[in-house]
């Protein structure tokens, strides 16, 4: 899990930049803490984020939240064609990858991998 904080400069003044809690490939948001509060507001199940055209900045998990407070599903590792290591999930029966051809394309080789 990776702990975001937006910093991206808004052509509207009253838009705000928070602090995300997202999967490691960028896609899946589990919490969020609103500009100006300090408690994460959680989600009973991670949704999507579209992380384009915004700014972010890796910040420390001062709010010692993770994501096994989620309920996320069953997850095993696949070796990529040149070595990378992506992380598959299972959750109700959908599958998701951490590579960056799922993050853009919502498919990949690696969900169509027999499980061993």
């Amino acid at each position: 899990m990776k702990v975001l904080k937006e910093v991206t400069k808004w052509t509207e003044p009253a838009a705000r930049n928070h602090v995300y809690f997202v999967d490691d490939s960028r896609g899946k948001m589990f919490a969020y803490v609103q500009d100006g509060t300090g408690t994460p507001f959680k989600f009973k199940k991670p949704i999507r984020i579209d992380t384009r055209g915004r700014k972010f900045v890796e910040v420390p998990n001062s709010w010692n939240f993770g994501a096994e407070e989620v309920a996320v599903g069953k997850s095993w590792q696949v070796i990529g064609s040149r070595g990378d290591v992506y992380t598959v999930t299972e959750e109700h029966g959908n599958l998701t990858c951490t590579c960056s051809g799922f993050k853009f394309r919502g498919d990949c080789k690696h969900i169509k991998l027999p499980v061993r």
